[in-house]
């Protein structure tokens, strides 16, 4: 039944308590890890590898904001589709049923493109992201192990950055779902103008010829 349901309207199931305590749990292990861990062992390549980390999440986080404008992009070039398609929508040419089967369908077209619109927004808004600032740099190399301590600062940014671009990557899915279906049913809006009139033709020009009486027999007069 949920399945059902998402697949009308897709939605986000907000984490439960449990799950909620597992992250947090997670996440202060790791921290742990990390800052109980011995990164003297060949430490540049541990500085290396958690500088490679902490641009592949950066990258993560811009390829969901680059794909979040350039749907934003395909939403503003669908307006002036709406616009054209309102007239034919009121039009009576075709009878109130088109009119109200058209008008149900647009309004679900544009409902699911808004709901598009709101996800992509909402992945680019500003949100925090974290990365090892001056005073950090400046404090680890007071240390007598600095690259350790800078693969750990690093380690560790890297870690509280995953749910903060996870969250992006789930925004940025969800509006896909939703233009996804957006399309679709605009899709099935373009099929139903263009079916509906010759439909409504063919079916009148059958109920014509099937309800036409047939003209009498001639009788035949002998004088």
């Amino acid at each position: 039944m949920k399945y059902d349901r998402d697949l009308l309207w897709p939605t986000l199931e907000p984490a439960t308590p449990e799950e909620e305590e597992q992250d947090s749990s997670e996440l202060a292990s790791d921290r742990k890890s990390i800052e109980q861990g011995d990164w003297s062992i060949d430490a540049d390549t541990a500085l290396e590898e958690a500088r490679r980390l902490y641009d592949a999440e950066a990258e993560r986080r811009r390829g969901a904001d680059t794909k979040a404008g350039i749907y934003l992009a395909a939403i503003t070039a669908l307006v002036p589709v709406l616009t054209s398609l309102v007239p034919s929508i009121w039009s009576d040419k075709s009878g109130r049923a088109y009119a109200v089967i058209s008008l149900l369908v647009f309004a679900l077209a544009v409902t699911y493109l808004v709901k598009a619109g709101l996800w992509a927004f909402h992945t680019i808004k500003v949100s925090a992201f974290n990365q090892v600032h001056v005073n950090q740099l400046a404090k680890i190399w007071s240390t007598s192990s600095p690259k350790e301590g800078l693969a750990k600062e690093i380690a560790g940014a890297v870690r509280l950055n995953y749910r903060l671009t996870n969250e992006k990557v789930t925004c940025i899915k969800m509006t896909h779902e939703f233009l996804l279906r957006a399309f679709l049913v605009f899709a099935l809006l373009l099929f139903v103008q263009g079916l509906w009139p010759p439909a409504a033709s063919f079916i009148e020009w059958t109920t014509k010829q099937f309800h036409t009486p047939k003209s009498a027999p001639l009788l035949m007069c002998y004088s």
